[in-house]
Parts: C-alpha cells; structure tokens; sequence
C-alpha cells in the first residue's frame, strides 16, 4: 500500500517565545498553534498531480513548490492544501462516472438474477471488474494520505464489489429490488456533490446530464488511464475489509482487548462491555443477512460505540503515561537526559496514536505539539498538558456512560512502585504502545483507519491554515 512507502512526514511549527503572534518571512502572521501537516511522497503527489479530469481549469499541486519567503511550514501547508483540493477535483470526475455506470450494473444484476444464474458473460465480466478495480482506486487513493472519502463513494463501493462477487452475496439480493435506487443517502450524495462539484467549478454545468460521460469518452478514458497510473493496491480481499467494517473481529472479544482493566488505573468498563455485547447480535445479522448490501450505514452504532471505547482507552493511556512522567519529573530532576529520553518516548507513542486514528483528532496535533516544545524540566507545564489529557480522557469516558462532569479516571500507584518511577514509566509506555499495536494486528491487513474513513469521521483540512 502507498502509505507503507511514503513516510507520514511530520512538520511541527511552534511558538516557543512569549507573544501572542509571530511574523513569518512573508511578513504574515499566524496566531500561537500548534499544527501538523501530514505530507506525501512527491512520487505519490506527481501521479496525482498527473490525473487528468474534467475539470478544464484542474488543480495543480505545486509540489516543487519555491516561492520566495516560502517557510517549510508554509510550503507543507500549500502542498497539502493542493493535494486536497486536487483529489477534491478527482472525486467530482469519479462521481459522474460512477453515477454513469449505475445504470449498467442494475440492468447486469437484474439479468442475473431473473436469470437465476451466477456466472456473467466475458464482456459483462471484463466491465464489471473494471468499475471493480477503478472504485477500488478511489477509496485507496482517498485513504493512502487521509483524504475525506465520503459516505456516498463508501455505499457506491460496498454495492459494486457485492455484485462482483454475486455468487458470495447472491442470498443478500432481493428479486425486483435496486441496491442502487433504494439506497436514498447514495442517491442524495450523488446528486449533492455533483451539485457541489459544479458549483465550486470542479464540473461543468452539464455534469448531471445522463450522456454527460458517453459524449466525453477521451475524457473519460483519459482521466481512467491517470488514475490507473498512480501506485496503489487494488487486489485486496474485499471479504475481510467488509468482516472489519462490521467488526467481526469483536464480535467474540475474548482478549477484552474493549473491555479489560488498564493497569494502575481504575475505570469502571462495564457499561461499555454490556453496550457492546447487545450491540453483536444485532451487527451481527445486519452483516450475515447482506443487509449491509442495500443500506449499509443502517447499524452504526455499534462501530460508533467501538470507536469512543478505544478513544478513552487510549486516552486513558495517554493520561497514566503522563501522570507517571509528572511524579518522574519531581523525582529526577538531577537525571535530565532519563527525562529527556523518557518525553521523546512518549511523543513517539502520541504520533503511533495520531497514526492510527487517521490524524482524525486535533486535540492530540496540540498534545504532541506541546510536548516537542516544552522544556523538559517544566513541570508546570506538563502538569498542563496532564490535566488536559485527563479531562479529555473522562469526556470519552462520560460519553459511554451518558453523563457528564463526572471524574471516572482514578490511578493505583503505590509508594513502592514511586521508589522505582523510572522503570514504572517506561512500564507504562511499553502497554501503551503494546495496546496500539494489539489494535493494529486485529485489524491487519488493513488498518483502523479504514473504519474511520468508512464512518466518515476523518475531515482533516489544510485551507483554515492557509494565510
């Protein structure tokens, strides 16, 4: 996958002086946050800079980008800036093709199944894997930098890759019954992004014409060729992506890996385990029953659920993590390159979260910003970013139990385990990061981040940031 070989580049700007504002080389000034820009391969940015859409007025992404007085963080900020804007305008092309090749597959799916046959004729066969294979592209294009899918291109690519794979889903599919033209969030989407997409000049007028992409075939053949050019991987095993999406992973949690106690805290998790266990059933028959194949966001709850359960177990991590470096701090002092070594870890674990959640959280670009800054002997401010990190972690906390300004996140660190602070820090890491990489095997191959995109919580931007 692209995002296995383009290293996440990491580009902190910080203000490390006491004022309000700084002034940049281009005599801008930007108010006192911290931000982080997540950047690409130029390999990556190249091949998607070279797509061709129809667009006539189509979005460069300027990654040479070196214009005078250009800072690195300015210059992060415009290339990311373009990259989104041009998958923007690869979207909107991909959207009238897709609405352009809905016809055909309803018409193909109803042949099948009047037909009660499983099998498709070669042409039918070669043109089905090939809208197969170009959705496929989109959603690996969109996820490989954490670009904004959309919940329409989800349902669109949940239903095609259903009917090529017929024989697996023939008891989802229902005699006289349009996947297409039933599901009303995929038509509204449609239809509202076109528009969009017209209105922000990305399309033109004539975009929602029914022979709009017929009467353009060199463009339509010529944005196709682009896309099919860029390094991505289309031959995953479509089976398991969907086993994940409805969590099949945790429909039988034997590990607790949702639920178990985090050492040297004490939460109380079984509201959570009790929400989850009435929730598997229900996901359950929603998946085994193909509903999933005409509605496919009807049962989310339970993946909404999911996701708050892990954000306050890695929030409670976080929170332990810091709470021990705080007593760390007041008991080594005179040890400052431990506690150096000690907060370069822990910024590590802090981007491995950022990483798995998809960049989805902005409190944790200030978090790790904040910690690359901070003085290492400052405790005052690390006692901050603690407090913070712990109101954070009981908001999440809050949220499963329905309530609200309760403290639910207690520590169990006794004084014997003080004499020791350096050796029960670097204990506290070491779950912290073995519960991240626990997440990422269960979720191998693919990542979290999948669900993240699919429940369309991920809507990271670079344009607030430009000045």
């Amino acid at each position: 996958m692209i995002a296995k070989l383009c290293a996440i580049l990491l580009c902190c700007f910080a203000l490390i002086l006491n004022t309000k504002t700084m002034e940049t080389t281009s005599n801008s000034q930007i108010t006192q946050a911290r931000f982080f820009i997540p950047t690409s391969d130029k390999s990556y940015l190249n091949a998607v800079d070279n797509v061709k859409t129809f667009n006539k007025q189509s979005t460069a992404i300027n990654s040479s980008l070196s214009m005078p007085g250009y800072d690195k963080y300015q210059k992060q900020v415009r290339i990311r800036y373009g990259l989104e804007k041009k998958a923007r305008d690869i979207k909107c092309s991909f959207c009238v093709i897709a609405k352009s090749n809905v016809g055909y597959m309803s018409s193909l799916l109803e042949n099948i199944i009047s037909e009660n046959r499983f099998a498709y004729d070669a042409d039918s066969l070669h043109k089905l894997k090939k809208i197969t294979q170009d959705t496929t592209m989109i959603v690996e294009l969109l996820l490989a930098e954490n670009l904004e899918t959309g919940k329409w291109l989800w349902s669109h690519f949940l239903k095609t890759i259903a009917i090529d794979n017929y024989g697996g889903c023939k008891n989802g599919f229902k005699s006289g019954e349009d996947p297409f033209e039933g599901d009303r969030l995929l038509q509204t989407g449609v239809s509202d992004f076109i528009d969009t997409c017209k209105r922000e000049k990305n399309l033109p007028e004539t975009a929602m014409a029914p022979d709009f992409v017929s009467n353009n075939p060199k463009g339509h053949d010529r944005f196709l060729n682009g896309l099919r050019a860029i390094p991505l991987t289309t031959n995953r095993n479509h089976n398991q992506m969907l086993a994940l999406l409805y969590l099949t992973p945790f429909w039988n949690d034997q590990s607790e890996l949702l639920s178990r106690q985090i050492a040297h805290t004490n939460v109380d998790w079984n509201v959570a385990k009790q929400k989850h266990l009435t929730e598997v059933p229900v996901t359950r028959t929603f998946f085994e029953n193909r509903t999933w194949i005409y509605t496919p966001y009807d049962r989310m709850d339970h993946q909404l659920l999911l996701v708050r359960t892990i954000d306050a177990r890695l929030y409670c991590h976080l929170s332990l993590v810091l709470h021990v470096y705080v007593k760390q701090l007041t008991a080594a002092l005179d040890d400052p390159a431990t506690l150096r070594h000690a907060k370069d870890v822990i910024q590590e674990v802090v981007q491995a979260v950022l990483n798995l959640t998809a960049f989805k959280d902005q409190f944790l670009e200030v978090v790790i910003s904040e910690l690359k800054t901070v003085r290492v002997g400052n405790i005052v401010e690390i006692k901050k970013i603690s407090a913070r990190v712990k109101s954070k972690a009981n908001e999440v906390l809050n949220e499963l139990h329905g309530s609200s300004g309760i403290d639910r996140l207690g520590f169990n660190v006794d004084r014997e385990q003080l004499s020791s602070i350096n050796d029960l820090t670097t204990r506290v890491i070491k779950n912290f990061t073995d519960y991240i990489y626990e997440l990422k095997r269960i979720w191998s191959p693919f990542e979290y981040r999948w669900l993240l995109h699919f429940l369309d919580l991920v809507k990271w931007s670079a344009g607030k940031y430009i000045y």
